[in-house]
């Protein structure tokens, strides 16, 4: 017996080897050594990643800027004297000094030794602004350093620290506000923090409980908002910025309260002509009214003429003319105009013809010299809020995302998000076709050569528009529009959202809010 064991274990010790068996073998093994590195190197990552966002966090709650529910939270380490927020002058803070250091922050000509003392004596001015109360020259300090010592890394503290700054103001009931974004630059440039600031002309707050605030833009920069309102993701409620909707009522819904310029108006707006002169005419004084259509002829004339000196810059033409005011142009734009028609004179491709400085000077000279037309643009303004406000609210209303039951499968939580806002103003009886307008408006406001972070900004309204418009109008914005728009929306309203009561206009909105400074 032992030796047929001996023979059979000889036998198998000089069975040929499976090669590639073998290479099975070690080629599994390494997969399978590089999936546990790979998992341990991932656990390594997630547990550092949680240890940093733990002592972040404790952090945090160690200085008091966070409640134990995660919300921010602000505690003033100072004592406030009680005549300090009357020794700050909040006009000149956010009217001057502040777009003054933004201004000075995001310079770049010139030596660094002089933009470093250029931003130093800024800033030193802002502080001294706001030295009567030292909590809030505390925070501006705070926002200082960060950005001074490396902007992406303090971002996060740099928008908990702005968050402060509004909190703080709100709870001491001074009416005004701050909105930032942090500006990328390009590679080897550091970021720009540039900042917006509003005066408070009102705070309303809806039936359903959400909070609204009509904000008046108080600095001078160039930094544009984009939108006529945005609510924050903050629970703080929904912000109607007046001057973009002057904008937009001035030059989108003032020419239509003439009936006879119909046909002078984009396609995609001149169906809805006579639905908006029915709505004002039912939320507009009588007085107001009659001027803003004996006016709307002049308005018009801007208009066209702004787009036909923009219309020849395909032949070389750079002369333009920027943020043209309500009432015309003011006596330095209308020398500007006369010295570029003596330069036109003979030009095949003129800065401005004879036709169209004729047009514009005696358009703003009769729009300077009409009575009380400050008061009647502001009723118009203020009437146009009142669309927008609904469908602020709506997003504050839903929170961070709404249940939208009928829409399609891949719909995007922005594009639910805007659907809803979007048909809560459509069937709002009295506002609905204008806040139809200002969605048809979008079709032409947002050229195809714009920055492609602008072409993103639109994409969910875009998204949500395809959707309600699909249903309310089929042939579009240009086709036929419907006299029951506000029953209409509803029905979609309700198709996609199933019963929901509406947002309303707040109780004690005002007929008018005095948006345009003197």
């Amino acid at each position: 017996m032992e030796a047929v064991s001996t023979v059979a274990m000889a036998e198998e010790e000089d069975a040929p080897i499976d090669v590639r068996a073998v290479d099975r073998r070690l080629k599994r093994d390494r997969r399978r050594a590089l999936v546990r590195s790979a998992l341990l190197f991932a656990l390594g990552v997630t547990l550092a990643l949680l240890a940093h966002e733990h002592r972040r966090y404790l952090g945090r709650l160690l200085r008091a800027e966070v409640a134990l529910d995660g919300s921010p939270n602000f505690t003033p380490a100072h004592p406030v004297p009680d005549d300090a927020h009357a020794r700050i002058d909040w006009r000149a803070v956010h009217g001057q000094l502040l777009p003054a250091w933004v201004i000075a922050r995001g310079r770049r000509a010139g030596q660094a030794s002089d933009r470093r003392l250029a931003t130093h004596r800024a800033f030193a001015e802002l502080h001294y602004g706001l030295s009567p109360d030292p909590n809030l020259a505390s925070l501006w300090q705070q926002i200082e350093t960060g950005m001074t010592r490396d902007p992406l890394r303090n971002a996060e503290r740099v928008d908990y620290l702005l968050w402060a700054y509004n909190d703080y103001l709100d709870r001491h009931d001074i009416p005004w506000r701050v909105e930032a974004n942090l500006h990328l630059r390009r590679r080897g440039q550091p970021p720009t923090l540039l900042i917006r600031s509003y005066e408070v002309l009102g705070d309303l707050q809806a039936r359903s409980g959400e909070r609204l605030r009509l904000l008046r833009r108080a600095d001078l920069t160039n930094v544009d908002e984009g939108f006529l309102g945005h609510t924050t993701g903050r629970e703080e409620g929904a912000l109607v910025m007046l001057d973009q909707v002057l904008e937009f009522s001035v030059r989108h819904v003032w020419p239509m309260l003439h009936g006879g310029l119909d046909a002078r108006l984009p396609a995609s707006e001149r169906g809805l002509a006579a639905h908006v002169r029915t709505e004002a005419l039912g939320a507009l004084e009588g007085p107001v009214y009659v001027r803003l259509n004996e006016t709307a002829v002049d308005q018009q004339a801007l208009i066209e003429v702004a787009a036909s000196i923009e219309g020849r810059r395909n032949c070389g033409n750079t002369f333009r003319i920027y943020g043209l005011p309500w009432n015309g142009l003011e006596p330095p734009d209308q020398l500007a105009l006369v010295e570029a028609l003596e330069r036109s004179s003979g030009a095949e491709c003129p800065e401005v013809t004879l036709g169209e400085a004729a047009r514009l000077l005696g358009a703003s000279e009769r729009l300077g010299e009409t009575p009380a037309l400050a008061h009647a643009v502001e009723s118009l303004t203020t009437w146009v809020s009142r669309a927008v406000s609904v469908h602020e609210l709506r997003h504050a209303a839903d929170g961070r995302d709404v249940a939208c039951p009928g829409c399609p499968a891949a719909t995007t939580r922005a594009t639910r998000m805007e659907l809803s806002a979007y048909l809560e103003s459509f069937r709002t009886p009295g506002l609905g076709y204008v806040a139809l307008l200002q969605a048809c408006s979008m079709e032409t406001a947002v050229p195809d050569d714009a920055p492609q972070r602008v072409q993103l900004s639109v994409q969910p309204h875009a998204a949500a528009l395809t959707l309600a418009l699909g249903e309310l109008l089929p042939q579009g914005c240009s086709g036929a529009i419907p006299d029951d728009l506000y029953a209409r929306a509803d029905e979609v309203h309700a198709q996609f959202f199933g019963a929901r009561p509406a947002i309303g206009v707040p109780e004690g909105y005002p007929p008018r809010v005095s948006i345009l400074l003197p």
